[in-house]
């Protein structure tokens, strides 16, 4: 499409024609110049409509997308107490079938697994030839 301007020729009621040319007599604008800026009011206010009604679609769209969303949190509630109850079952077996082992501060990896009433068990040879 260029940039220059294109005739447009139309039929128009009586009622419209005769408003058209008291306005031009009223302001001292021609009847093409207010038929011009009727249009390009008008092509405006659709833009402006069309881009609010994109951005209405959009919020809808988003606040169903929330509803959804929510519906889905509110299902995965009572998972979290399950969750939980499991969470509390694996510490009480952890506590029970392994043992807290002291750890002393300054104690090497070797110390904390050798056990002074094993002393020719093969793993306290190996660390101590390790050490």
């Amino acid at each position: 499409m260029s940039l220059q301007n294109i005739k447009i020729e139309t039929s128009i009621p009586k009622e419209w024609a005769s408003q058209l040319n008291q306005l031009s007599a009223e302001t001292g604008h021609s009847v093409d110049k207010l038929v011009h800026e009727a249009i390009g009011h008008y092509l405006e206010k659709v833009q402006f409509s069309s881009i609010s009604n994109s951005a209405n679609l959009d919020a809808s769209n988003l606040h169903q997308e929330l509803l959804i969303l929510q519906q889905k949190v509110q299902s995965l509630e009572p998972l979290l107490h399950q969750v939980a109850k499991l969470e509390a079952k694996i510490v009480t077996l952890e506590k029970i079938i392994i043992p807290e082992v002291p750890i002393i501060p300054n104690s090497t990896f070797a110390q904390l697994l050798t056990n002074d009433d094993d002393d020719d068990e093969p793993d306290e040879v190996l660390t101590d030839f390790l050490s």
